[in-house]
């Protein structure tokens, strides 16, 4: 009875020893797992803080071409207004 009894706690103490050692090891991976979460995650904020100063010049750069858009359409009311002019009449444009 006290062999069986010493035999049934090494084996509980292993059990125990073999559980403990996995709960380290899980948890090691845990941490490992919120540390890519973490590094993904501050990854995905870079991107969003680039994407919205990329969004902006886009912006900008739209707002600039309506701008010139603009520009040429009032060059081309001066030029046709210049071209049915008396002083245009016998000369030529670009």
């Amino acid at each position: 009875m006290e062999v069986e009894f010493r035999k049934q706690d090494k084996e509980c103490t292993q059990v125990l020893k073999n559980h403990f050692e996995q709960n380290e090891y899980h948890g090691d991976r845990l941490d490992r797992h919120r540390e890519d979460i973490n590094s993904a995650n501050s990854a995905i904020k870079r991107m969003e803080r680039r994407m919205n100063r990329l969004e902006v010049k886009v912006q900008t750069q739209e707002e600039t071409i309506e701008a010139l858009e603009g520009v040429i359409e009032n060059q081309q009311v001066v030029m046709a207004r210049f071209r049915s002019c008396e002083c245009a009449k016998g000369r030529t444009f670009g």
